[in-house]
Order: C-alpha cells, then structure tokens, then sequence
C-alpha cells in the first residue's frame, strides 16, 4: 500500500511543473468548505467526482460537458440518459463510493480542476487528495451529501463557487437569492402553521425489503426548515429500521425517493418517465405490510420524489416547497415548486422534464 502511494505521488509530482508554468493571473474562487482556490485560466478540463454538479453547472453555461474531463458517481445523476448536456462515452473515474474513484484516472486525463462532494472525496488528508496536491491539480469540494450547512447556505456557496469558476457571478447570485427566497417562504409556511408531522422519508425505496428512514445529518436541515419530524435515532445519512419500528412510529406524511435507474424495483419517478407508473409505483410502495395501515396511508398523504431532487444543491429549494406543501397544506398552499422548477428549466439548454415528484392525493 505504501508503495503503490509513493508511485502515484512520484508520478503526480511529475506533472507538477509544466502545470505550475502556465500559471498565470486567473480565476479566485471559495468552495463550500471555505477552501481558497487560484486557478491561472478559466477551467477547461474539468474532472466532476460527484456528477450531480452537472446540473449547477448548465445553470450557468449552455454546453457543461464540453467543459468535462471526465467524472464519478454518473447514476447518483440518474436523468434516465447519460448525455443530458454532457457528451457521450465522458471517461468515468470511479463509481457510486470514495473507494472507487482512481488516482491514476484522474491523472490520466490531466484534468485542471477536480471537484467533489465531502461524500464522494472526504476531505482531511486522503491518499487521493494526497495525489491530486501532489500533482498541483486544483481540488475543490462543493455540495451533494454534505449538509452540515443549512440549505440556503450550501446553495449560496456551491453557486457561489461555480459562478467564479465558470466566470458567472452575477448568473449564481440571482441563482442563490432565489433559492434563499423560497426556502424563507417554505420557513415561514412551517411557521405559520406550528405543526411538526410525523415524516417518514424513504431512502432507496424498494418494494421487496424495507425500512430505509432518512437521517438527521443529511436531512435535518431542510426537515427542520419545512417543519417536519423525522424519525429519532437516525443521527447519520441514513438508518436501517424493521417494520415494527416504522409501524410504532405512524408516520402522519409517506415520502418516497424513485429513480430511473431500476424502475422495476422502486417507484419510477425521474425525468422523462410516465407519471401513471411513477403513481402506480408509490401505490405498490405504500401497500407494504408497514406501512398499508399507517395513517399517512389512510389519509392519502402519500408522496414521491425524484433522487435527484436531494443530490443537487440548486435543486433543494423545490424539494422545500414539495415539502413545506405535503407537510402543511393549508399554510402551504401557496407553495409553487412546479413554478421554482419552470424558472431553473428556463436556465437549462435542455429543460428537465417531469415527473420530478408525484402523489397520491390532488397536492
């Protein structure tokens, strides 16, 4: 192990040098751990650990991917296409964990920046951060898993970072002010109302295993903001619990999480997919032995979420105001995630298309 470690430093110091002469007066920028980044020239080979950073960028600029590299974690992305503004047959350096992701890929595309997110590079001294350093490539981490921030404030710095680097700050302040906006309005329809429902957040729902709860590190923020309650002991991402816990806790609101990537095991839920299967789907994942009799179920406060509407820091705000709505009809009714998308859609070279959440009631 210690070998293989010298190798790659030797190998990343070799590249060092003519990296640091084209050094020249460039770009500044902060990433959302507060990391100072110099870079001597606008990026053009990008290297993304934590794809969903695609959709930030094409926030910004029309063509993303001609920006790319190569990237990480591509079904963490799961648009139901690969190519959605990025180009086909993108080199990828490591799957869907941090130990997948390869040190000599990376260097092998001689990349002039890496970005990742605390989950898919955790920062504080890795073999891989080791390398990268040691090659004078510029490392940067941004959102995705790490939600030790509030929402807004996540949203405000990985918008931030990515308008310095793509060299489009005011595009990013409008991005992160609007955000903000609708996570307040969220805020204060949570506020208004005074209530805390009973949420259980499915993570990875499945219909042949169960419980799968969200965690308070990851979701506590935006739970807190939108004014639900999520299930106690689950400090971290994510907590397996039996059914006879879910049945004791009785959740008041069912939020599933679907995808793309395996609609035949979970609700179909993701861009581009038929909303009657996404339906159909939830109805199936409802139905199970802990959750058939609950009251969320007998209320109809059955609901669902595309994955992608967690992963994205610029897409929190329309999951808030899914949430503040489900969570709190009546002061959030006026809630208007559809609007939230629309105006990101209008952002976007290609527009996302439905269905990004769904449910079982007329909310």
């Amino acid at each position: 192990m210690v070998g293989r470690r010298a190798v790659l430093i030797g190998a990343a110091a070799a590249l060092a040098a003519p990296r640091l002469a084209r050094a020249r007066a460039g770009i500044e920028a902060r990433d959302v751990l507060g990391n100072r980044l110099a870079l001597p020239a606008p990026p053009e080979r990008i290297v993304l650990l934590d794809a969903t950073d695609l959709i930030s960028m094409a926030a910004l600029i029309p063509e993303p991917g001609a920006r790319l590299a190569g990237w990480a974690s591509v079904p963490r992305l799961d648009l139901g296409r690969a190519d959605w503004l990025a180009p086909a047959g993108l080199p990828v350096v490591g799957k869907l964990s941090p130990d997948t992701v390869s040190a000599e890929g990376i260097l092998a595309l001689s990349p002039d920046l890496v970005v990742a997110s605390a989950y898919m590079l955790p920062p504080g001294g890795s073999v891989l951060e080791g390398v990268l350093r040691a090659a004078g490539i510029p490392l940067a981490w941004t959102g995705g898993h790490d939600r030790a921030l509030p929402p807004g404030e996540t949203l405000e710095r990985t918008m931030g970072f990515w308008g310095a680097v793509l060299e489009q700050p005011g595009a990013a302040r409008d991005l992160a002010a609007s955000g903000r906006a609708r996570l307040a309005a969220v805020r204060a329809a949570a506020a208004a109302s005074g209530s805390r429902p009973r949420t259980y957040m499915e993570i990875m729902s499945t219909y042949d295993t169960c419980c799968w709860a969200a965690g308070h590190a990851f979701w506590g923020g935006l739970f807190g903001l939108a004014g639900g309650q999520l299930l106690e002991g689950s400090e971290g991402w994510g907590a397996k619990l039996g059914p006879e816990g879910l049945i004791a806790f009785d959740p008041e609101v069912y939020i599933a999480t679907g995808g793309s990537f395996a609609p035949e095991l979970q609700p179909g839920i993701a861009p581009g997919l038929d909303p009657d299967q996404g339906r159909a789907g939830l109805v199936r994942a409802a139905a199970r032995p802990a959750l058939k009799d609950s009251t969320a179920t007998r209320r109809g406060r059955v609901h669902g979420i595309w994955s992608g509407l967690a992963t994205a820091p610029l897409m929190a705000p329309v999951l808030a105001e899914c949430l503040g709505r489900w969570l709190h009809p009546e002061t959030g009714a006026g809630l208007d995630p559809g609007r939230t998308l629309a105006a990101l859609n209008a952002r976007f070279a290609r527009p996302l298309p439905g269905p990004l959440w769904l449910s079982l009631d007329a909310a």
